[in-house]
């Protein structure tokens, strides 16, 4: 029995020792991958589009173990590792993410990846899958450690088959905008291994209530990154901390309205932790300084809520602390306390400050002696660097950005920080000259000075900098010529000398600098021709802006540059008339600005081929004809389209993918928006077709347009009513209808949009009163509703429900009744016109309660409603009717002008100092001109005319040395025409004809006092004493 039993034993064992041999040597002579997995390597490689031949090695009959990107088992050949990630010349946008198709993969993942079965690792990141879902067979790959599919173009939900992924120890899925989300996370609780996470920029916002206690349930967490994930909500409290081995937590960047909670502050393995970004207030927990293990924290709040008791604060232990930001000080905070200089393990550190503190830095930073990186955002100095700061000799890293420093650049201590490799002193209001001994930083790669008031040549010694890789000038008053010395930067990436006052040509020497990918040399005065020879080596270059100067840029139609774009602004007028004939070599271009260029003609053929990979166009201001083709294609995350001020024609064109910007305005546009219009662009937030020929109706589907805060289709021949679902476009802030031939009442619903501070429906054909819903829009600043058929009294509810009000202009109605007294409680008003209406009664005298009115200094940020609209209105000023754009703030003016208005002119609005225009022509006025009008200094255009005032023409009014315009026309006012400052300017009769009583120049009738002079009374004066003919 014994004998079977081991005869039994030693055949089980020789079977196994075989099954070895023939797993680890029999396989040692495979050669090369499994046929099974090189054939489904190739299928997935057939659905892929490979724009930059990344998969170029795939070849079908070579070994697929020596493809890019493949990883085998040296002894099996079994895929392990799939590595298909676009590892250079990609590009973040500024919408949040956007990777570059033109070199990333793209099109589908196809099934046959499941047939890897060994599949250890699967990296798919920064590609572009445009918007496709994340397969959910990934989950039925159970080998899988390590999967990233970050920033490559996902969207949709999160399948939570990936749940099933038991052995995952790192899962990346950071996506663009937001473009994947998750119901819940509880899937996560399946993946007990799991120790990396990142779902930064995920929309998480479902998930807000249960994720804390998710991640509590993942004790083998050791990095943790939820940037962006639009979470609201965090626990407040934890039954217990289970992140025993956490080091790394992010959360930056969310939407938390909360204290912070202690429980983050009892993670004793915490090396990194970033709550940058949020809304956290109340104060920050004093724990955090006992954290043994932490070395980098970063705080900071939105709005400025969240506390800190330094003295407590930095008075903890702090035993590895090497990077502290905090981007939250404010008056609250004070100024930078002495206790810093106890962190002296500090290594980074950077402050940025909210509102105007100001005051001195501390001498106490001296103490951190192993500082490299100095950064104080904002903090207003109002002085000179001070002087102990060069102590801090082992920095590498300083930027006193936004400092209000003072003073020349103290050249000459910055060159003894030997160490130093970046320099920002961008923003303040340094002035002098750059000085010469800059060029000693001989460590120095970054140098920003921008955004100064330096003056004078840019030094030929900055040549000298030979690790200096950006060097941004721009933003200053400097002169003189570009130096030929910084053709010798040979490590120079970034160039940026823009908003200065350079003038001559370009220095041939800067096509030397062979490893420049960003050039910018707009808004100067810059001259003659550019060589195509100056671009022969810049081989790297991606950005190139000329615009705004006056250079000669024509190559020859068959120039080829050596470098390909993506970014390109060229808005100089000496580029056309023809259409660059190059840019069709450039085929990544993404951002294209040709405005101001001269360009006419139809645009070609082949451009419109450019346009599908565009984020940005501007062609405006050229004179550009035909039609655009439709539809047009563009990016699908493009953000910007200008083909404003040119002569397009023909229909508006579908936008395929939308765009968030888009102005057709002052073109020659005909039919009507069509049907289709909105169904790419739910993502529109401004769009203006101004200035067009454009018929029809307003298309009711406009209110799918939820992203809408501008809307512009005024001056066109738009007929038909305004649609009710107008007001479904809540996020509305800028309305601009005028000039159509719109007809019926305004829509009730309009009171909906309560984000609204701009209306304006004049020149129309609405009729009707103002209905009552409109005082929810208390946001209004202009409301414009002129030259209509509106009726009714005017809503005595406007003087209390718009304290934003600036603009109110009800001119050429039917308007009856009284003005309200409640309109001298708008208190930012400075227009009211209400001329030539059916008005009667009298002018309020609480008229001289319009604060605004009164004041002598406007805000000139005025106008600019919305994300771009530019404020415009008419107003009658001087006998003409003048439109007014980006000096509307300084416009001043009251317009009761040709109404039934009686009674006198109320003697309280000779205190409204900021007047400019006062028009009170062609009503019933009696009595006299007030005294005092020679107190509104500030008057340009003065109209009493065609009423029935009596009495003299104050002498007073001699001191309205800003007067240019006067009508005292058709009155009774009688004695003699006063003299002297501005009125002897006045020399025409007309103005005073109609009042018989009058004499003097200019009129032929001559007083029987005229060889007295009269002298102008101090303005307040008593009464003048009558003057008889």
């Amino acid at each position: 029995m014994e004998s079977c039993y081991s005869q039994q034993r030693g055949f089980l064992i020789s079977v196994f020792l075989l099954n070895v041999l023939i797993y680890w040597g029999g396989y040692s002579k495979v050669s090369g991958c499994l046929d099974s997995e090189r054939k489904a390597l190739t299928t997935i490689r057939k659905a892929l589009n490979d724009p930059s031949n990344l998969l170029s090695s795939w070849d079908d009959a070579s070994d697929c173990c020596k493809w890019r990107g493949i990883t085998c088992h040296n002894k099996t050949g079994f895929v392990l590792k799939l590595d298909l990630y676009t590892s250079y010349n990609y590009s973040f946008w500024a919408d949040g993410g956007l990777l570059d198709p033109a070199f990333s993969l793209s099109g589908r993942i196809d099934p046959a990846l499941v047939q890897l079965k060994h599949l250890q690792s699967l990296d798919l990141s920064f590609n572009a899958f445009n918007g496709a879902p994340i397969p959910d067979f990934l989950g039925s790959m159970k080998e899988l450690r390590h999967l990233d599919l970050s920033w490559a173009g996902f969207s949709g939900r999160i399948p939570h088959q990936l749940g099933n992924l038991s052995k995952l120890i790192s899962l990346k899925l950071s996506s663009s905008s937001s473009s994947l989300s998750a119901k819940n996370l509880w899937w996560l609780t399946n993946l007990p291994s799991l120790n990396y996470l990142d779902m930064s920029y995920v929309n998480l916002s479902m998930a807000s209530h249960d994720w804390v206690h998710v991640m509590n349930m993942s004790p083998s967490l050791v990095e943790l990154r939820l940037i962006g994930c639009g979470l609201s909500y965090i626990s407040p409290t934890l039954p217990s901390v289970n992140f025993t081995s956490l080091r790394v937590l992010d959360l930056s960047d969310n939407n938390f309205n909360s204290t912070i909670p202690n429980w983050i502050a009892n993670i004793s393995s915490l090396v990194s932790l970033d709550l940058l970004g949020n809304n956290f207030h109340g104060e920050v927990p004093y724990q955090f300084s006992h954290l043994p293990n932490l070395e980098e924290l970063l705080l900071g709040s939105t709005d400025d809520n969240l506390r800190v008791d330094w003295s407590e604060f930095l008075e903890g232990s702090w035993r590895k602390l090497k990077m502290l930001i905090y981007l939250s000080f404010s008056q609250q905070h004070g100024g930078i306390p002495n206790s810093i200089g106890n962190i002296t393990s500090l290594e980074f550190l950077s402050l940025s400050f909210s509102e105007n503190i100001t005051g001195s830095i501390p001498r106490s930073i001296t103490k951190l002696i192993k500082l490299e990186s100095l950064s104080l955002y904002g903090y207003k100095m109002h002085a000179a660097i001070p002087d102990w700061l060069y102590e801090l000799k082992n920095l590498k890293r300083l930027s006193l950005s936004d400092c209000m420093l003072t003073g020349q650049i103290p050249a000459a201590r910055l060159v003894g920080l030997s160490s130093l490799q970046s320099l920002s002193l961008r923003g303040n209001q340094l002035n002098g000259p750059i000085p010469a001994a800059l060029g000693g930083l001989s460590s120095i790669e970054e140098l920003d000075i921008s955004g100064n008031q330096l003056n004078g040549n840019i030094p030929a010694s900055l040549g000298r900098l030979s690790s200096l890789e950006e060097l941004d000038l721009s933003g200053n008053q400097l002169n003189g010529n570009i130096p030929a010395a910084l053709g010798g930067l040979s490590s120079l990436q970034t160039l940026s000398l823009g908003g200065n006052q350079l003038n001559g040509t370009i220095p041939t020497t800067l096509g030397q600098l062979s490893n420049l990918y960003s050039l910018d040399l707009s808004y100067n005065s810059l001259t003659g021709n550019v060589s195509e020879s100056v671009f022969e080596n810049l081989k790297k270059l991606a950005s190139l802006s000329l615009s705004s100067n006056s250079l000669v840029f024509d190559p020859h139609s068959d120039w080829a540059p050596p470098f390909q774009l993506s970014d390109i602004t060229l808005g100089t007028r000496h580029l056309g008339p023809r259409f660059p004939l190059w840019l069709r070599t450039q085929k990544y271009v993404r951002e294209l600005d040709l405005s101001n260029t001269t360009i006419s003609g139809i645009i070609p053929t082949w451009f419109w081929d450019l346009t599908p990979q565009l984020l940005y166009l501007n062609l405006s201001n050229n004179q550009i004809f035909g039609q655009l083709p439709n539809p047009l294609k563009m990016q699908p995350q493009a953000f910007s389209i200008d083909l404003s001020s040119n002569n397009f024609s023909g229909p508006i064109p579908c936008i395929l993918n939308g765009a968030s910007f888009l102005d057709l305005s002052n073109n020659q546009f005909s039919e009507p928006i069509p049907p289709n219009f909105t169904s790419t662009m739910q993502r529109l937030n401004y769009f203006s077709a101004r200035g067009n020929q454009i018929s029809g109706m307003i298309p009711s589907f406009i209110e799918g347009m939820n992203s809408l805060t501008v809307l512009d289709l005024s001056r066109n021949n738009i007929g038909g009513i305004i649609p009710l679902s107008l007001g479904n476009c809540i996020a509305l802030k800028a309305l601009d209808l005028s000039k159509n031939r719109l007809s019926g009442g305004i829509p009730t619903s309009l009171g909906l949009l309560r984000q609204l501070q701009t209306m304006h429906l004049s020149n129309n054909n609405l009729s009707g009163e103002i209905p009552s819903s409109l005082k929810k829009c208390a946001s209004l600043e202009t409301l414009d509703l002129g030259h209509n058929n509106f009726s009714g009294y005017i809503p005595t509810w406007n003087g209390k429900s718009f304290p934003a009000l600036r603009i109110l202009s009800l001119r050429s109605n039917m308007f009856t009744g009284n003005i309200p007294a409640q309109l001298s409680n708008l208190t930012s008003l400075q227009i009211l016109d209400v001329g030539q209406n059916c008005l009667s009664g009298s002018i309020p005298q609480s008229f001289e309660d319009l604060v605004a009115m009164k004041k002598t200094n406007l805000n000139l940020s005025y106008g600019r409603t919305g994300t771009y609209y530019n404020e415009n209105l008419l107003v009658s000023v001087k006998g003409l009717i003048l439109e007014y754009t980006r000096t509307i703030s300084l416009v001043i003016c009251m317009d009761l002008s040709r109404n039934n208005l009686s009674g006198d002119i109320p003697k309280g609005l000779t205190s409204l100092l900021g007047l400019r225009v006062l028009n009170f022509s062609e009503n019933h006025l009696t009595g006299k001109i007030p005294d005092k009008i020679g107190k509104l200094a500030l008057l340009e255009s003065l109209d009493f005319s065609k009423n029935q005032l009596s009495g003299i023409i104050p002498l007073s009014m001699s001191n309205l040395t800003f007067l240019s315009y006067l009508n005292l026309s058709f009155n009774n006012l009688w004695g003699k025409i006063p003299s002297g400052n501005q009125l002897q300017t006045f020399q025409d009769p007309s103005i005073y004809i109609g009042n018989s009583g009058l004499c003097g120049s200019p009129l032929p009738n001559k007083c029987v006092d005229d060889e007295t002079p009269h002298t102008p009374m101090p303005v307040g004066g008593d009464l003048e004493k009558d003057r008889r003919v």
